[in-house]
């Protein structure tokens, strides 16, 4: 073989290489960006002050939330524990984000980002919150019967001993009644009560 034959064929390799490679990382670049992600790289001390920042500004408006900066800290939360995922405050980040969400009446969003702490943080202190809020958002908001029901069966099973066990064990028995029907079977078993 010639060298050039050769020379020819290592820079044709290199080259379809070079080109699948970048294809996946601007495939995945692209379904970050899909997803909320705003860009590919983030100097960690300059994003922790601007998360802190978004997040003092909406604590000292709470009566009365910017939309746009909801949604704006909602996005850099999500990026941020995209960015750093095994950094403590990431999964804090993403609660506050679904809740965000949630305010901004986007459900499907705010349980798409409790499924991904359930998923990427098993271990998340506030796993409790996290499991309850789910099935609720399932349950009133999306009014996902069958799962949010299953949901809080899975809470009880994995807290038992959580003072929200009451409450999904009443969901749970209740979960087909609507608000109204909810409200009037609550007046009847006050009534009942003996004073």
């Amino acid at each position: 073989m010639s060298k050039s034959f050769l020379i020819f064929h290592a820079t044709l390799f290199f080259a379809i290489i070079f080109t699948s490679c970048s294809g996946e990382v601007e495939t995945e670049y692209n379904e970050k960006q899909e997803e909320g992600y705003i860009i590919p790289h983030a100097d960690y001390d300059t994003y922790l002050k601007e998360c802190i920042d978004m997040e003092n500004k909406i604590n000292s408006n709470v009566n009365n939330p910017d939309k746009k900066l909801l949604e704006d800290a909602m996005v850099k939360f999500q990026d941020f524990a995209g960015f750093f995922p095994d950094d403590v405050k990431s999964p804090d980040y993403l609660f506050k984000a679904s809740d965000y969400a949630l305010t901004l009446g986007k459900v499907e969003k705010s349980i798409k980002i409790l499924n991904q702490i359930i998923n990427d943080y098993p271990n998340y202190a506030q796993m409790e919150s996290v499991l309850f809020n789910k099935a609720s958002h399932l349950d009133f908001e999306m009014r996902d019967t069958t799962l949010a029901k299953q949901t809080y069966k899975e809470f009880i099973a994995k807290y038992p001993n959580s003072d929200l066990v009451d409450d999904a064990q009443s969901r749970i028995e209740n979960i087909a009644l609507s608000l109204e029907e909810l409200a009037d079977k609550f007046i009847k078993d006050l009534e009942k009560k003996p004073q």
